[in-house]
């Protein structure tokens, strides 16, 4: 079994590595293509190109299904707008390029990065550039930049006159789509805004191709300009999304050894431009021993279901006291809503032989992807169950070396954590990312 996870995803990884050496001799943008960005947690663009080269196939319905979709999304893109205040400083500045919401900002209008652990007001010096989810707009602000909507509206006018000038363009298939558009509408605000700046830019990096594109607009606006990533996300199994592209990126920050171990081993980072810190994002974690965590997006309900309920039985396990936990993203998604009420359902059905004495679960349970919770669990409690049908979200134990994967039944894995490396480097200080700015030296 952990023979055919590490050879499964090696083979996909040399298969991502070949098809995007192919598109960069083709010309092909492979740091903003959504083709190119490999991501298993999602289904994108990225991942179901990710199966078709795994299946040696040119097209799916799938496919054509998502794409599809990606033309479709330009309709929403006619009334983006900005926001801003003024940049006071004449000296080098430090930017971040973040996300927000209304829950960032206080009463007065300040803002709060959860992944850096930093507010607006705590250094002059700094300036967030960010992209709005909600739409949210502060009364008053300082030192902040958002790029938001104006209205949610399908401008069908927009999305044709963005196809008639995109059709003749050399490889359309990965500059004609939504998230080609987007980078380009916040690379266009990023460069009006900072033009005529010397910077240092941080990121909550993913690779994502926008965020891609600010990396190459940055650079753009000056050679000078050093742009540092920060790599916020716990350890995931297959990091496919993390195959090195953007050679303009001056450093990625990573919080464990391990971590960068994964990175340059097997996903083609220079040595040199990863770094080990100390998490900015996590001041401590929390042990969640009785949960049971539903993937990002559920693609198979009835597959976890039974999974899910014959473990449970099989392990005797008290169903009174577990949780059900959402991803923040999906806490008001109707789907993963029902979702869990159906588990809250099937678990209180379980029929309890009295000759069997149940106990309380004796680690978390994790459906479909992983994310970054399964490293987050190993970290504090040691051990936990995963239930998934796809080999990109099973951790392999000869490329995770600190994991045992124990094989509990079919598509369901039991991890325990070995002893040595830790997932992330957690010291319980909020300053972190205000001491590198100041290793940096860019403050003012």
């Amino acid at each position: 079994m952990e023979k055919e996870i590490y050879k499964s995803q090696i083979s996909t990884l040399r298969l991502a590595k070949k098809y995007l050496k192919n598109c960069r001799s083709k010309g092909v943008d492979i740091e903003t293509s959504p083709l190119c960005d490999f991501v298993t947690w999602s289904n994108c663009l990225g991942y179901q190109k990710l199966l078709l080269l795994n299946n040696k196939r040119i097209l799916s319905f799938n496919f054509l299904k998502i794409l599809t979709y990606e033309l479709l999304g330009v309709r929403k893109n006619s009334k983006f707008l900005k926001y801003s205040t003024d940049i006071k400083s004449k000296g080098r500045i430090n930017i971040v390029y973040s996300y927000c919401s209304k829950e960032n900002f206080s009463k007065q209008g300040l803002f709060y990065d959860y992944y850096f652990n930093q507010s607006s007001a705590d250094n002059k010096n700094t300036y967030w550039f960010l992209v709005s989810s909600d739409n949210y707009i502060p009364k008053k602000s300082r030192n902040v930049f958002i790029i938001y909507r104006e209205k949610k509206i399908f401008d069908f006018f927009y999305l044709l006159k963005f196809l008639l000038k995109n059709s003749f363009k050399k490889n359309i298939i990965h500059n004609c789509n939504n998230t080609s558009n987007v980078s380009d509408f916040l690379s266009k605000f990023f460069y009006e805004t900072f033009n005529g700046f010397k910077f240092n830019l941080y990121m909550p990096y993913e690779s994502r191709p926008h965020q891609n594109a600010i990396i190459k607009i940055a650079k753009k606006i000056s050679r000078e300009n050093k742009i540092y990533g920060y790599y916020h996300r716990m350890p995931e199994p297959f990091q496919s999304e993390m195959i090195y592209k953007t050679k303009d990126l001056d450093k990625l920050y990573v919080c464990s050894k391990i971590q960068k171990n994964i990175f340059c081993k097997y996903f083609s980072w220079p040595t040199k431009t990863v770094k080990v810190i100390n998490s900015l994002r996590f001041m401590k974690f929390s042990k969640r021993k009785n949960f049971i965590f539903l993937p990002f997006e559920i693609k198979n309900k009835e597959f976890f279901l039974n999974k899910l309920v014959s473990l449970t039985f099989f392990k005797n396990t008290n169903t009174k006291k577990i949780k059900i936990s959402i991803h923040p993203l999906k806490r008001n998604s109707k789907k993963h809503l029902d979702f869990k009420n159906k588990i809250n359902k099937s678990l209180k059905m379980i029929k309890k032989n009295k000759s069997k004495i149940y106990k309380s679960l004796d680690a978390p349970i994790i459906l479909g992807e992983p994310g970054g919770v399964a490293s987050e669990i190993l970290q504090t409690i040691g051990k936990v169950y995963h239930i998934s049908d796809s080999f990109f979200d099973i951790f392999s134990e000869k490329i995770w070396k600190n994991i045992k994967v124990i094989k509990i039944s079919e598509s369901v894995y039991k991890y325990v954590k070995l002893k040595g490396q830790n997932f992330s480097n957690i010291n319980g200080k909020k300053g972190n990312f205000k001491q590198l700015l100041n290793q940096n030296k860019a403050i003012g």
